[in-house]
Formats: C-alpha cells, structure tokens, sequence
C-alpha cells in the first residue's frame, strides 16, 4: 500500500468514506479508492480532473543516452496504485497517457546543415529508428520571424480547434470530426504562399527541399511528389494534449511527418507537451521529443511511429507537413473514388427499391378500392348463392375462376362469403 495512504489518517475512498485498503489512482495521484469497483464507479467524474502527475528520471550525464540507445523500460508503478487504463478498458475509445517517467535524451547533430546533408542525415536515422531529430536548422533571427507570425494568426482568431480525419484520404474534409477528448490543440491550414505570413512559407520551403532531397535516398521504396497544407499548431496550455494515434492507419499517401517547433526555454519536466513516440513492435520501448525551439523532428507516419503528445501546461507551437508518397497517394484517391461511387450506386439501388415498394403499394390499395366496389355490387341472394357453391370446396378458388370472377377479388370476396 501506498505509504502516504497508510499514515494519513485523513485519506478516505471518494466513494464509501472506508480507510481501508486505500489505494491510489497511478495517473493523478490525488485521489484514492478502497477497492477497483469504486474506481470504477468514479471514474466518469474523476476522469475529467484526473490530470497526469509528472514523473521524472535522475538527469542523465550527456552523452549517456543517444537516439542509438533505447532502453526497456518496465511501468513499475506500486501494487497500492490503481491504473486509469483498467477503468476504461475497451469500453471507449480514448487512451489514456503512457505515465512512464520522462526519459532525458541528448539526439545527435548533422555535420552540416545543407539540403543534400540534412537528406542524408534524416534518412539514415529514419531507416535505423523510424524518427529523426534534427536541432538548429534555423538561424535564430529569422526563426522568431516565424514566430512573431504565428502569434499574430493566434490572436488574430486564425486559429481553430483541430479536428480528426473520417475519411480514406486526408483531404475528406466532409467527414473530419471534432473530438476533444482526443485532441484539444488550435490549428490554422498554410498553403505556403500566404502573404501574411511569408516567413512560415520560409520554412515550408526549406521541408520541401529537404523531403525532395530524400528522393535520391530511398531507392525507389517511396517516391516523394507533394505534401498536405502545413498545419499550424497551439496547444493553449492548462493540459491541452493530442492524444496516442497514428498519423496515417489506413494508407492515405502520407509517408513523411515532419515538425518545426517553435517554444524558447522549454522544459519539459515542468511544462509537459512532449511528443512520446512508442515502438510498434515493443511497448516497453519509448523516445521523448522535448518540444524544443528550432527543433525539427520527421518520422514515418504509418503504424510504426504511434505518439501522443503529453498535456502542455504553457503555450506549445508547432508547424507540421505531412508528405505524400506518389504510389500510395493515388492508389489512395482511387480507392476513396471507388467508394464514392460505389455510396451512390447504392443510394439509387435504395431509391429504386423504395420506389418499387411504393408502386406496388399503390397498386394493391387500387385493386382492394376495385374489389370492394365490386362486391358491394352483389346483393345478399347473390353471395348467399356463392358461398353455397364455395362451401365445403377443396380449392374454392378454382370455382370463382370457372364462373369468370377476376383472381384480384377473389381473396377480398372469400373473406366476405365465409362470414355468410
């Protein structure tokens, strides 16, 4: 058991007021419950201030820890805890933080800074890690020019709340949705050509060149020839968070994410906001990317990249470019083309159905109008001397055809001689 939870004789569980067996809640650390079943029970009000403690490791020697290194690192949290992740199960579809302590690493630098250098250096550290962190592409001067422009299109309201991708490209902006407990950033799309901010274009060119220069590195496995708008990002403070996903799942063209970000004197043991890329194939692996000004990070952005980034408790900005490779970006647009036809084919199957369905409504509802009338024009002698004829007949309908009566009243009339 926790040893705070055992001396203080104030604590209680939040549910039934009990003393015993307190055991506290992994993620906040703030509340405490005697039992699983009373987390349970809370959960759907605590969730909402259950805000992730800050856990940190002793700071590591530089040098100690390169992107060469990736150390397993096991979740060691108390046997008296009690994880969030067992409360929500599979019962919704938001992850809870990873809340393993923050790992501290020293990334390796380019030997120069030029396009063709830059390719090289990010691609070998992609082929070998999936991510690569670049530091100090840019000169500081024109770096807060950028800045300043940012700044500016968040006060001015150009930026908006981030929204999800529904659909099988990208670019399907009928079916983004907004999900908050999700994602709670702002963002603003840039061509790249805006006059109002030519020193963001500024550095969208300098991706352009540097993606375009990874061509001649990836021997014919992608084939790098356009990128998404670049997406201007904030992430207001007060724990705002993008949580763990997947930038393309599904196959969409996006091969290449790549981050400029823009935040002066981070730290990120006090204000959170690291982005936490996790291995696919071992979940006890993990690398911590500090949000850090004039730091650039691409990774791939399939399945083996999984991230999130952490809350943010001071003003986070970022400019993100997602780049396309050639063959999956058709193959993409073709598929979600096909679907779109293949929607509508079945729209019209639909509408033809509903039609037919009403045609023949209408059709039965005349022939029951012409069967009644009909009827009613016999008198009582007359459908006396029917039922006679029908009465006690193996196949009465056969009788009515003989003496000439229409198979479409011959129901409607039955009903009518058996109550005789």
């Amino acid at each position: 058991m926790d040893k705070d939870a055992k001396t203080n004789q104030d604590l209680r569980c939040v549910v039934c007021d009990s003393k015993e067996n307190l055991k506290r809640c992994t993620r906040c650390k703030g509340v405490v419950y005697c039992c699983r079943q009373h987390q349970i029970q809370d959960w759907p009000s605590h969730k909402v201030a259950c805000t992730p403690t800050q856990r940190t490791e002793p700071k590591k020697k530089v040098g100690e820890v390169t992107t060469d290194t990736c150390e397993s690192n096991k979740n060691n949290a108390s046997k008296s805890e009690i994880s969030p992740n067992d409360v929500t199960g599979n019962n919704t579809d938001v992850t809870e933080f990873d809340d393993r302590p923050l790992r501290d690493i020293i990334f390796k630098k380019p030997r120069s800074y030029d396009v063709d250098s830059l390719a090289e250096f990010v691609i070998r550290y992609l082929n070998k890690k999936n991510f690569c962190v670049v530091d100090g592409v840019f000169s500081n001067k024109n770096l807060q020019k950028v800045l300043n422009e940012i700044k500016s299109l968040n006060s001015n309201g150009y930026l908006k709340l981030g929204r999800l991708s529904g659909g099988r490209t990208s670019g399907q902006d009928a079916l983004k949705m907004t999900k908050t407990e999700v994602r709670n950033d702002t963002i603003y799309w840039a061509e790249g050509t805006e006059s109002r901010h030519p020193n963001v274009n500024k550095v969208v060119q300098k991706m352009d060149s540097v993606l375009s220069a990874l061509n001649s590195h990836l021997q014919g496995e992608y084939y790098i020839n356009g990128r998404t708008k670049a997406m201007v990002a904030c992430y207001p403070g007060n724990g705002s968070y993008y949580r763990r996903h997947v930038d393309n799942p599904s196959g969409d063209g996006r091969v290449i994410t790549c981050i400029l970000y823009l935040n002066k004197d981070w730290n990120a043991k006090e204000d959170g906001g690291i982005l936490r890329i996790f291995s696919a194939q071992n979940e006890s692996c993990y690398v911590d990317v500090s949000p850090e000004y004039n730091r650039m990070l691409f990774f791939w952005s399939d399945r083996r990249n999984p991230h999130e980034v952490q809350p943010a408790f001071r003003t986070r900005y970022a400019i993100t470019v997602w780049f396309f490779d050639k063959t999956e970006r058709e193959r993409a647009k073709e598929e979600s083309a096909l679907e779109g036809i293949s929607a509508i084919k079945n729209e019209l199957v639909v509408l033809d159905l509903e039609k037919i369905e009403n045609e023949k409504t209408q059709l039965e509802r005349k022939i029951e109008q012409e069967a009644k009338k009909a009827i009613e024009s016999l008198t009582q002698g007359e459908l006396q001397a029917l039922a006679d004829l029908v009465k006690g007949h193996e196949e009465p309908k056969v009788v009515l055809t003989q003496m000439g009566i229409s198979p479409s009243i011959q129901d409607p009339l039955l009903k009518v001689l058996e109550g005789l």
